[in-house]
């Protein structure tokens, strides 16, 4: 059986202040959400204390579950973007200090996707490096998700799996990104070759077919992201997948997009809950 919470995931409401994303997530359904450690330091600079955090969630009957990203899990991790200069300082925290922020949190896990360039590791320096993350994870109760991005060097869902089954962590998963899919090459017979319970975490969302000519894709990733149902992505074709495989883990709407960073809490949770509504199952709320 699918674990259907529902997660506001960051991207959807990153130009939010915490109160307000929080704000969203309640009134989208979500009983979770999930932040950045950069976001975590910036509040914590703002007066707003780990305690706070928790407690203006918790008002709302959302709690903060899911840290999200690690990147710096091999030697070689800054991410480099063609067309675009990344922002390292957003996620260049160290494993150490990551562990203490989702210690302090007390989230149940988190996303660990690569910075490195396609190609730069053998798919056996990742599984290691991988794996030592993974005992890390397990040592501090932690679920770590894998997150395949195509701009970097773990890029599909065949690789991401294909680290999974050598790394056998049971505390291991993979992030389900909509977008990443289909712009990493949708392969249905794969997808439903993977058992459902590890694909720990789905983030919807949609697009155009195709990346806009003149456009990076990374660019498209970040800032070109569409409501579930606006773009071409065969959005219901994918949540019937993954409800079959019993994927549906940890749900909800990651939309990177401008449009969305100049909308209020009311507005992005009314949109969210609309999608659920739309193309989910009745959510499982925590007891």
């Amino acid at each position: 059986m699918s674990n259907k919470t529902r997660v506001m995931w960051n991207g959807t409401v990153r130009a939010l202040p915490f109160r307000e994303q929080v704000k969203a997530a309640g009134i989208a359904g979500c009983s979770a959400i999930a932040i950045t450690p950069s976001d975590y330091n910036k509040w914590l600079g703002s007066s707003l204390s780990t305690s706070d955090l928790r407690e203006i969630a918790a008002d709302v009957g959302v709690r903060i579950t899911h840290l999200d990203p690690f990147v710096r899990w091999t030697s070689d991790w800054k991410p480099r973007v063609e067309g675009m200069d990344f922002p390292t300082d957003i996620v260049g925290f160290d494993e150490d200090d990551f562990f203490r922020m989702a210690a302090a949190l007390e989230v149940d896990s988190f996303t660990a996707w690569s910075g490195f360039a396609a190609n730069r590791y053998t798919v056996s320096e990742i599984e290691d490096a991988l794996g030592g993350l993974c005992a890390r994870a397990a040592k501090e109760g932690l679920r770590c998700d894998l997150e395949f991005i195509p701009v970097f060097g773990v890029n599909s869902l065949s690789m991401a799996w294909q680290v999974l089954q050598q790394v056998k962590a049971d505390n291991a998963g993979i992030v389900f990104d909509f977008w990443h899919y289909m712009r990493s090459g949708p392969d249905e017979k794969l997808l439903r070759s993977i058992p459902g319970d590890k694909i720990t975490a789905v983030q919807l969302c949609d697009a155009t077919a195709r990346v806009p000519e003149g456009m990076s894709l990374a660019y498209d990733g970040l800032n070109n992201r569409l409501t579930p149902g606006d773009g071409d992505f065969p959005i219901s074709r994918l949540i019937e997948t993954l409800s079959e495989i019993g994927a549906l883990n940890n749900v909800g709407v990651e939309v990177f997009s401008p449009q969305y960073d100049k909308l209020s809490a009311q507005q992005i949770g009314e949109i969210t809950q609309g999608v659920f509504e739309r193309y989910l199952p009745p959510p499982a709320r925590d007891a």
